[in-house]
């Protein structure tokens, strides 16, 4: 086996490394797309409105388990933020129908913003998203914080939220 003979040279890449792999991660990450897009009552959004809000897109569909279960800790989440400024955008896919998706926001009490996907492009423009339920977090410079496809990890989500200077109810 080859051994290294410049510590000091092994060393600073190594850090080197590490300060790339901290910055990919967590800085200049992916801003999200400009979109506009009609909500479930027709009223009409840009998501650059929000600008210098966080704001939590969900993707998800009323035929999927996993979306219904995690509704009463999105309403939770959206009552104990809300009025520090989150936004929250509920993305139904396309093969869902505004009849199925007012019925659910009837039945689950949804307080938050909800759109129809008709036609894809929502989902498209964020990185083509197919599965449900999948969340994006953006913050209020724009950038894309978090992606989470699956279920959602509150405790950390909340977090995320304190980091941005939100406080809950």
């Amino acid at each position: 086996m080859k051994t290294f003979k410049n510590p000091l040279l092994l060393t600073t890449l190594l850090a080197g490394l590490f300060f790339v792999v901290i910055f990919i991660k967590n800085g200049n990450g992916e801003l999200a797309p400009e979109i506009s897009f009609k909500d479930i009552d027709g009223k009409q959004h840009t998501l650059s409105q929000y600008t210098d809000k966080p704001v939590l897109m969900i993707f998800w569909a009323t035929d999927c388990p996993g979306c219904v279960e995690e509704m009463p800790e999105l309403n939770a989440l959206y009552q104990d933020y809300a009025h520090q400024g989150l936004a929250m955008i509920g993305v139904a896919m396309s093969h869902d129908s505004p009849e199925h998706i007012n019925a659910m926001r009837i039945e689950r009490k949804l307080s938050y913003i909800l759109t129809w996907d008709k036609n894809n492009e929502i989902a498209t423009a964020f990185s083509r998203v197919r599965v449900t339920p999948t969340h994006f977090l953006i913050a209020p410079n724009g950038e894309i914080v978090m992606r989470k496809i699956g279920a959602l990890n509150f405790k950390q989500l909340r977090s995320k939220l304190d980091h941005m200077g939100l406080t809950p109810t």
